[in-house]
């Protein structure tokens, strides 16, 4: 009998390390290992940017940009800052797509236009229901703060009076914090609003506190506009909000979609934890009858293949905020 109950509270308390390993090592891929995907993203947004430079400059006149160990290398852009090209000229830009360069005081990451899911894994996201950065109206762009390259970890850091740059196809733009970094809640989508059209805003937002997706933190900023082309104004096909009125649904959407964030379907995760738990078991078995480092060297041949497309999906299913 006393044997029995130590086999089950052994069996119990290996079965408890085993899982608490594996919550360890999904915090670690959040962490550390979805970085991996959004360095592969900001290479293709590299080459997708200069290929847009390319397409729309007017010169060919460049110089390099000062670059940091933080972040990638973004490529080179015009000497001066006046305009590549008109405003009236900026294409109609896909979700996905790239569209230019944020330099923060910590490193420069390259902007994709969208702020769903699937875009922010890519690097900090514009959006849509909002003007470009460089237009007169307030743009806003958001950014992950503790995964996935975290470019925005370190937005409690700026303050009244830091600034960075936004250089995009047909410019370059020097913005200034005008307000501390404040706190909202996910719902208020009223931070990213144009509240004077007179004015090139600029509103950055990632989730609040660090690790978790329960609030958003706000850096509003303005145009430098002695270090800046002038800003001009720009008709979208998409309605923007130019005053504190009722949000189209259309914009209502995007605004909280990058607010908000949302999560994915639960089927896939609970798909893929099935087959972590069934291959882990054969793994254990197979340990159990033939204990030798090799057999267990060999169960990991199909368990980590496994266990990363389950981390993938479970990643996909939780809040997308953090």
């Amino acid at each position: 009998m006393r044997e029995r109950i130590r086999r089950t509270l052994g069996g119990v308390g290996r079965s408890l390390i085993t899982i608490g390993t594996l919550i360890l090592l999904f915090v670690a891929y959040q962490l550390w290992g979805t970085g991996y995907f959004t360095a592969r993203a900001q290479d293709n947004l590299k080459q997708e940017f200069a290929q847009l430079q390319r397409s729309l400059s007017t010169t060919t006149t460049t110089a390099p940009v000062t670059t940091t160990s933080r972040g990638p290398t973004p490529t080179t852009r015009p000497p001066k800052s006046d305009p590549t090209v008109k405003a009236e000229k900026i294409p109609q830009f896909n979700n996905g797509d790239a569209i230019g360069v944020i330099e923060m005081p910590w490193g420069p990451y390259y902007l994709v236009e969208g702020t769903g899911r699937e875009e922010l894994k890519k690097g900090p996201a514009h959006y849509p229901a909002t003007v470009f950065p460089g237009q007169l109206g307030n743009a806003a762009i958001a950014g992950h703060r503790t995964t996935y390259l975290h470019p925005f970890l370190e937005l409690d850091t700026m303050r009244v009076g830091t600034e960075f740059k936004v250089q995009m196809a047909w410019g370059t733009y020097t913005y200034r914090v005008t307000q501390d970094p404040y706190i909202v809640k996910p719902s208020e989508v009223g931070v990213v609003a144009t509240l004077d059209a007179k004015k090139a805003t600029l509103t950055l937002t990632a989730c609040h506190p660090k690790y978790s997706a329960a609030q958003r933190i706000i850096v509003q900023s303005e145009m430098v506009v002695d270090k800046s082309p002038k800003p001009v104004r720009y008709e979208k096909p998409k309605p923007m909000r130019e005053s504190p009125t009722p949000l189209g649904e259309e914009e209502d959407i995007s605004l909280r979609e990058g607010l908000e964030g949302g999560a994915g379907a639960i089927g896939p995760p609970v798909i893929w934890g099935s087959l972590v738990f069934l291959v882990g078991m054969l793994w254990w078995w197979v340990f159990r009858h033939w204990r030798h480092p090799l057999t267990w060297v060999a169960g990991l041949v199909p368990f980590v293949p496994v266990l990363i497309a389950f981390y993938v999906f479970l990643e996909k299913a939780l809040p997308s905020g953090i």
